[in-house]
């Protein structure tokens, strides 16, 4: 029996996928939501079955986790008396966050099978990002399969020694294509340009970006700013920094919601690492207030360049028109069944 098990709405994003392959492939499966996140959730809860399992009861009121320790312990809590109450062949881990690593941790302990859905990404920085760089190598020490994303990721666990590694593509891709068609999504160019900011390690220079997108958006008023707020408080304590005509600050919006933003955009600006890959997927430029990345591939196509705290550096760059994607560095849109065929054993 394989277990799905994701907290996050990243996580959902990209393992829906990998639960409709699944599915389509018949591999018997269960789900589960460890409640890790629960403000960004909601919107993106139908794109997987209700969850066999949930963690998310023992997070509520004022039992609910608000730091890395408290949310690590109690996840790993929950796992332990899952893993000692059911039995499970493999678990289906995604990523780094806390939810990832914790469950692959008692996964070990218990002697369940653990594949890492996007295993191999690096910035060789513990802090940066912090604290996902750790998570997601710890994983790679003791994942049964790693799946990697990108051909640099393929060769980085390689050299680490990881075991059973394959290169099959982002599930970012499989997603988006999903939405693409739904949603019937093109590339469009206006003056939109979608901003998200909120990473934990820019919790303490949060105040500087902020002020720094104003007298971005007070110099280039012809460029609608719209920032969809991250609910965590040490980020929405600054909201009232941004002021510009030009500059409008919402409420977090849904995936589909966000891709509609991306498909049209300039250009984007974040500290998001997931939406550094979404914005490949529709050529668009991105300034990623960081100072690294774990995605390169993104700057070596031309469509990435870090500012850390100085995006007006970066702000001519985007507006020129984006290079010609050849192709995707992320895959093809079939990592998901890729990774199905390789979990029943049918891949070569």
């Amino acid at each position: 029996m394989i277990l799905i098990a994701y907290g996050t709405r990243p996580e959902i994003i990209k393992l829906f996928p990998v639960v409709n392959a699944l599915v389509e492939r018949g591999l018997p499966h269960r789900t589960l939501f460890t409640g890790q996140h629960t403000d960004l959730y909601e919107d993106v809860k139908d794109l997987v079955p209700p969850p066999d399992f949930s963690f998310a009861d023992s997070f509520t009121g004022e039992q609910k986790h608000n730091t890395l320790g408290g949310s690590y312990v109690k996840i790993c809590r929950a796992a332990e008396a899952l893993y000692t109450r059911q039995r499970f062949d493999t678990v289906v881990v995604q990523g780094d966050t806390t939810t990832a690593w914790a469950l692959s941790q008692m996964a070990f302990y218990n002697g369940v099978r653990i594949a890492h859905v996007e295993a191999g990404l690096r910035s060789y920085d513990l802090m940066n990002p912090y604290p996902e760089e750790l998570n997601r190598t710890l994983i790679t020490q003791i994942a049964d399969y790693n799946f990697a994303p990108t051909r640099r990721a393929f060769e980085i666990l390689v050299r680490s020694g990881a075991r059973n590694v394959h290169l099959v593509g982002n599930t970012i891709v499989d997603a988006v294509d999903y939405f693409k068609k739904t949603l019937r999504l093109t590339t469009a160019v206006t003056p939109l340009v979608p901003v998200t900011l909120h990473r934990r390690e820019n919790h303490a220079i949060i105040e500087d970006l902020f002020r720094e997108l104003e007298r971005i958006a007070t110099k280039y008023r012809k460029l609608k700013f719209v920032l969809p707020i991250h609910p965590n408080p040490h980020v929405r304590k600054h909201r009232h920094l941004l002021t510009a005509a030009n500059i409008q600050v919402i409420d977090p919006v849904g995936y589909p919601e966000m891709l509609r933003m991306i498909s049209c955009a300039a250009f984007l600006i974040t500290d998001s690492g997931g939406i550094q890959e979404e914005a490949t997927c529709f050529n668009k430029k991105v300034i990623i207030a960081r100072e690294t990345t774990e995605r390169p591939e993104v700057l070596e196509i031309g469509l990435g360049r870090i500012a850390g705290r100085n995006m007006e550096k970066a702000i001519e760059w985007a507006c020129d028109p984006p290079p010609s994607l050849k192709a995707s560095p992320y895959g093809d849109g079939r990592a998901a069944f890729r990774i199905a065929d390789i979990l029943s054993g049918e891949a070569s």
